[in-house]
């Protein structure tokens, strides 16, 4: 409810001011690649979505933090064609204002969908059609959305597009999805705290943490990281809104690897 009540005053406010002062079209553009000209049918395919964000502008994470709204794709797919998990998001920043702190991006943001192809419907090309929403901010914030399409060819040969390497550096560098057997999560009466107990095998230190599941803790609290061994212990103030804590935590992990480059992972934690 934080987030929605805040959302709705923070639109009201902007539509109080006169924005015709700026052309709200030009705040976001979006366009849209893949990294495949041409498939054969059985295989599998990336679609990243770039929307290049105005100067002193941002958008939303999937956790937008404190205030605002997630950005959001919804897919329109031929028969034969389906989504591979969700989407890989970059590494959010954090965004302060007014004393809030809100998870976002600023400039250009990449979302990368993964999708496969049945073998079993006969395609002569794919079609793709991303319907993307997303509320745009500064002192003011403008809720928006756009579409947009792309063709891939069918054929007997698979060939690579332009915006392979690309799309491909991309996904380098998202963060990796691991399963997290051991690690947990206890809440007490005002902190909250997250046990690490098995980690990727390269992880040297761990050095942020988000919490990807909303209304869980005081997103402008500092994150306090105890690392040990092969594990780590991670305290986060909880937020007055987490009346009940769920069964499961997402999380997005951030750490050094053993040659401390920045690398980060995905992972869900359970309550024990």
């Amino acid at each position: 409810m934080k987030n929605i009540a805040l959302t709705i005053i923070t639109i009201m406010f902007a539509f109080c001011h006169n924005l015709s002062a700026e052309n709200t079209d030009e705040l976001v553009d979006l366009s849209i690649y893949s990294n495949v000209k041409q498939l054969q049918i059985g295989s599998d395919f990336y679609i990243a979505i770039k929307l290049s964000v105005a100067d002193e502008w941002h958008i939303y994470w999937k956790n937008p933090g404190d205030s605002g709204l997630p950005t959001e794709v919804k897919w329109t797919l031929p028969k034969g064609v389906e989504k591979v998990g969700g989407l890989k998001w970059q590494i959010p920043e954090r965004i302060e204002w007014s004393g809030m702190v809100n998870y976002g991006f600023e400039h250009d943001v990449y979302l990368i969908q993964k999708f496969k192809t049945s073998r079993v419907v006969d395609l002569q090309s794919i079609d793709i059609t991303a319907d993307v929403s997303w509320l745009i901010c500064k002192e003011k914030c403008i809720p928006q959305n756009d579409k947009a399409s792309i063709k891939i060819e069918v054929g007997e040969m698979f060939e690579k597009s332009s915006e392979n390497k690309m799309i491909q550096d991309l996904l380098a560098k998202a963060p990796k999805t691991f399963k997290a057997v051991k690690s947990n999560f206890k809440a007490g009466k005002e902190k909250l705290e997250i046990r690490l107990l098995d980690m990727p095998n390269d992880v040297a230190e761990v050095t942020d943490l988000f919490v990807v599941t909303d209304e869980i803790v005081e997103n402008n609290s500092k994150v306090e990281i105890k690392n040990n061994s092969n594990s780590a212990v991670v305290e986060l103030k909880l937020s007055p809104y987490a009346s009940d804590m769920p069964a499961e935590l997402e999380l997005l992990v951030l750490y050094k690897d053993k040659n401390g480059s920045p690398k980060s992972y995905e992972t869900i934690i359970s309550n024990k």
